[in-house]
């Protein structure tokens, strides 16, 4: 976290980080600090020891979870995290009572609802961090994904190859970290085995279901969905909340992730990726389909592109 050095107190770590996040201060009560790999736990029931006796040092990514009264799952988010995205409206249901239903009060949805994130090139961080925090925030609060994925590839060379990346670890590295380079499946899975969380993406053209991180037998998952070129989060309502974090052995909410994608099918809200037609908003170069995209940004290292209608 810039601004603070290794003798600065938890307390001043956390208040500091709440007001980054643009988060309430009256939350650090149910708050929980996590730290390395796999992420572990910190102490902080003393907030006025300094950062270093705590166990944190330079460089270290601090992972804040926090239980929310709004939401049932629980929030990972990050100090120097920074989420992306802008609040479009909570949604609100009205709440049935058993009588005017016949049963459970808790009516049970066939799918779930989508959570639309700005179109910025970080829609897929945006979409992930709102899954884990129940809350979105701006745009350029993105960049400590970013730096997840940069620093998980250049550790690994080996994994991580030119073969794997379609361009060198070095290039790759500098290319994610670039508010225009596009998110998709190497860093789905890199930022699901980071979190330890299984990401579902449904696909509305193709009604196709990716879980990332399926092999880690992670506790919990969370689904988004894609129409070609852009990820938005799915939810489920329950009790006036948008939970978006549900128990990995819950099989059901797969079925109502492919029902949501299914009905966006019918409606054609999706890409046609072989199709549709781009420019190069670096150079002016007129495109046509994802594939030309990909072998422009290899040849010219531009990755700055806008759909023509």
């Amino acid at each position: 976290m810039r601004g603070l050095v290794q003798e600065d107190s938890l307390e001043k770590l956390i208040s500091y980080s709440l007001e980054t996040l643009g988060m309430e201060e009256n939350i650090s009560a149910s708050l929980k600090l996590l730290c390395g790999f796999p992420p572990k736990a910190l102490d902080i029931s003393d907030r006025d020891k300094s950062l270093i006796s705590a166990g944190i040092r330079s460089g270290d990514t601090i992972i804040f979870q926090i239980s929310l009264t709004s939401t049932s799952s629980s929030v990972p988010t990050s100090d120097n995290s920074q989420n992306s995205g802008e609040d479009d409206g909570q949604s609100k249901q009205k709440k049935l009572k058993t009588d005017e239903l016949g049963s459970d009060p808790e009516r049970k949805s066939s799918r779930l609802e989508r959570k639309v994130v700005p179109a910025d090139n970080s829609c897929l961080f945006t979409s992930i961090n709102y899954c884990m925090s129940g809350t979105v925030v701006p745009s350029e609060h993105s960049a400590f994904m970013r730096e997840i994925i940069s620093n998980t590839v250049s550790s690994d060379p080996v994994q991580y190859s030119e073969a794997y990346l379609g361009r060198s670890n070095s290039d790759y590295c500098r290319w994610i970290q670039g508010k225009d380079a596009w998110g998709g499946a190497i860093e789905v899975q890199i930022l699901a085995e980071y979190f330890q969380v299984q990401i579902g993406v449904v696909d509305t053209k193709s009604g196709s279901l990716t879980i990332f991180g399926e092999g880690g037998n992670y506790p919990t998952t969370m689904m988004l969905i894609y129409d070609g070129i852009h990820y938005d989060a799915l939810y489920e309502s329950k009790n006036g909340s948008e939970v978006a974090i549900h128990p990995s052995s819950d099989k059901s909410v797969l079925d109502k992730a492919k029902s949501t994608a299914m009905e966006a099918k019918a409606a054609h809200n999706y890409t046609d990726t072989a199709g549709f037609s781009l420019k190069c908003l670096v150079c002016g170069t007129l495109l046509k389909g994802a594939a030309e995209a990909q072998n422009h940004a290899k040849n010219t290292s531009h990755t700055n592109f806008g759909e023509v209608k």
